[in-house]
């Protein structure tokens, strides 16, 4: 049993980073993608929840995560995505910043470490220990959530 969730991660974050792509190739309304004229970060953070459980975490990942996340100087936004299969419900966490000196002044100096919310014990299945951090080189994430 452990292979196969270890698979669904593996398989979730392959889709994660095909839709991080999709997000970052999308074109905008004139038809050109859009250049990052300073190039910018995102972290990707990743973790699995009991169906049972997914709406209770997703309120709280948003209240106590994802909007404090937010008021942080450096920040850009973030975007939660999730996907259900098996009886499991995966979060995608990607958080924008402009750059990794704002990434260190949030995380620390070990930016891949996993900052976990106090009650995630409550809610993760196997928690991840680190984050990945991308630099986004093209971009248009209004065109990725509201079409061209």
């Amino acid at each position: 049993m452990k292979t196969n969730s270890r698979l669904f991660v593996v398989a979730g974050l392959s889709g994660a980073l095909a839709l991080l792509t999709v997000a970052a190739l999308s074109t905008r309304a004139h038809g050109a993608p859009a250049d990052v004229a300073q190039p910018r970060v995102a972290r990707m953070w990743h973790g699995r929840v009991p169906d049972a459980k997914a709406a209770e975490y997703y309120d709280y990942l948003n209240r106590d995560g994802v909007e404090r996340i937010e008021k942080i100087p450096g920040n850009l936004g973030a975007d939660v995505m999730t996907s259900s299969h098996d009886g499991v419900t995966e979060f995608l966490v990607i958080s924008y910043w402009r750059s990794l000196d704002d990434i260190k002044a949030y995380a620390g100096a070990d930016i891949q470490k996993v900052h976990n919310l106090p009650r995630d014990a409550e809610f993760l299945i196997d928690p991840e220990t680190t984050v990945r951090h991308f630099v986004i080189r093209r971009s248009d994430r209004h065109a990725a959530v509201h079409g061209p």
